[in-house]
C-alpha cells in the first residue's frame, strides 16, 4: 500500500493538535529556565547552585520514567498527561511564593520533572500511534514542535520581566493550554495490550540497554549540553562577543527546527539507518573543522545549524526505530529505557564535557564531542554488521 494512503489513514493520532500542545508546553518549559536561572542569579546564587538546580529537571525524569509501564497499565493513558501537568502547574505557582534558592530544588524537580514525563508519554504517543511509512516524518513535525516553543520561550521571560507574578502567570497559562488541548483529543495514546504479561516488560529493560535506538537517546542526551550551555562558553573563550555566543546556541536550535521534517520524511523513503548513519557522520566531522570557523561568525552560525540538524534528527530517528522494534507492552517497557538513558546522559553530559574543556582549554569541548559521535559510530557499525551476520 501507498505510504501516504497508509499515513492518511493513521488512528488515535490527532498530530496538528498534539503538535501544537507540544509547542505549548515547550515554551512553558523554555520560558521556566530563563525565569528561574536569572532570578536565582539575582538572589546572589552561585553558579554551582544554579547549576544544581537546572539538574533537577533531568533528576526528575531519571526517576519518573521507569514508572512509566506501570503507570500506563493501570491508569488510563490519555488521563496521565494533564494529571503530570496538572502537578506541574501547582508546582509552578510555588516560585513567587517561596523565593527561596532551597526552595526552589523541589520546586524545579516537580515542574520539570513532570513536564519531561509529559513530553516522553507525547513521544510514545506519536510513535506507538504511527504507521511506520510516515513514523519518521511524524516524529519530526513532533521535534519540529518542540523546537519552535523551546526558542519561543527563551524569549517571553526577557520580554515581560522577571518581577512578580506575570512571568509565572504566562507560564502557567502556556502549561494550562497544552493540558486542555491533550485532554480534548478524543482518541487516546495507545495503551499497552491487557493480555500481555507484565514480567515481560520488567524483562524488556535489562535485554535493551544496548540497542541501537535507546544508545542513541544516552549519545543525544550526553551531547545536549553542548550547544545550549557549553558553545556559548567555548566562543566567548575564543574572543567573540556575547551575542555572538548566544547566537550559536540560537543557530543549533533553528538548525533542529528546520532539518527534523526532511529528514524524516527522507528517511521514511529511504531507510532510518542509513539517514542516521550519515547524521553521525556529519555530527562526528564537525568539531573536527569546528574550530576553523570561529573567525567567520556567517560560517560557524551556518556550521551549528547543520550540526542542530543532524543531532536532533539522531533523537527522532532513534525513537522511531524503537517503535519499529518492539510493540505493545515491550514497546512501553522499550521507551522506558530510552527516556531513562536520555536523562541519565542529561544529568552526566554537562560535567563531562565541561571537565573535557577545563583540561584542554577551550578546544576540549570538540575533543569530547568527537568522542562522543566516534563510540556512537563504532556502535552503528557493529551493530549493523551483526544485524547482517544474524541475518
Amino acid at each position: 500500500m501507498d505510504g501516504s494512503i497508509v499515513c492518511s489513514q493513521q488512528r488515535t493520532l490527532n498530530l496538528p493538535v498534539i503538535s501544537i500542545a507540544t509547542a505549548l508546553l515547550a515554551t512553558a518549559v523554555g520560558a521556566s529556565y530563563a525565569y528561574v536561572d536569572l532570578s536565582m542569579n539575582r538572589m546572589g546564587a552561585s553558579a554551582t547552585a544554579i547549576g544544581l538546580n537546572a539538574a533537577m529537571p533531568p533528576l526528575g525524569w531519571l526517576l519518573g520514567t521507569p514508572l512509566m509501564p506501570w503507570a500506563l497499565r493501570r491508569f488510563n493513558p490519555k488521563l496521565l498527561l494533564p494529571t503530570l501537568l496538572a502537578v506541574a502547574a501547582i508546582a509552578l505557582t510555588g516560585f513567587p511564593l517561596l523565593y527561596d534558592q532551597e526552595a526552589w530544588l523541589g520546586l524545579r524537580f516537580l515542574f520539570g520533572g513532570c513536564c519531561g514525563l509529559a513530553f516522553r508519554l507525547i513521544e510514545y504517543w506519536v510513535n506507538a500511534a504511527s504507521p511506520s511509512a510516515c513514523r519518521a516524518r511524524n516524529l519530526g513535525i513532533y521535534n519540529a514542535a518542540f523546537c519552535t516553543g523551546a526558542a519561543s520561550g527563551a524569549l517571553v521571560v526577557p520580554t515581560i520581566g522577571l518581577e512578580g507574578w506575570p512571568p509565572i502567570l504566562l507560564i502557567l497559562a502556556f502549561t494550562t493550554a497544552s493540558a486542555v488541548l491533550l485532554g480534548a483529543i478524543r482518541d487516546a495514546p495507545p495503551a499497552p495490550a491487557a493480555t500481555d504479561a507484565p514480567s515481560g516488560a520488567v524483562r524488556l529493560p535489562l535485554s535493551a540497554f544496548m540497542v541501537v535506538p535507546v544508545f542513541g537517546a544516552l549519545v543525544f542526551g550526553l551531547f545536549e549540553a553542548v550547544p545550549y550551555t557549553l558553545m556559548p562558553v567555548y566562543v566567548l573563550r575564543l574572543g567573540l562577543s556575547e551575542t555572538q555566543a548566544v547566537g550559536t546556541a540560537s543557530a543549533f536550535l533553528l538548525g533542529a527546527l528546520l532539518f527534523s521534517i526532511p529528514l524524516g520524511i527522507l528517511a521514511d523513503r529511504i531507510g532510518k539507518r542509513v539517514v542516521l548513519v550519515v547524521s553521525c557522520g556529519i555530527a562526528l566531522l564537525i568539531p573536527t573543522v569546528l574550530p576553523l570557523t570561529v573567525s567567520s561568525p556567517a560560517v560557524l552560525f551556518a556550521i551549528m545549524m547543520l550540526w542542530g540538524g543532524v543531532v536532533s534528527s539522531i533523537y527522532s530517528l532513534s525513537l522511531a526505530q524503537l517503535a519499529d522494534r518492539f510493540h505493545g507492552s515491550a514497546l512501553v517497557a522499550a521507551n522506558a529505557v530510552f527516556g531513562t538513558l536520555y536523562a541519565l546522559g542529561s544529568l552526566t553530559g554537562s560535567p563531562l564535557h565541561g571537565f573535557a574543556m577545563d583540561s584542554l582549554n577551550p578546544q576540549g569541548l570538540m575533543v569530547s564531542s568527537v568522542i562522543l559521535f566516534l563510540i556512537y559510530a563504532v556502535f552503528l557499525f557493529r551493530s549493523g554488521r551483526i544485524s547482517r551476520s544474524a541475518g
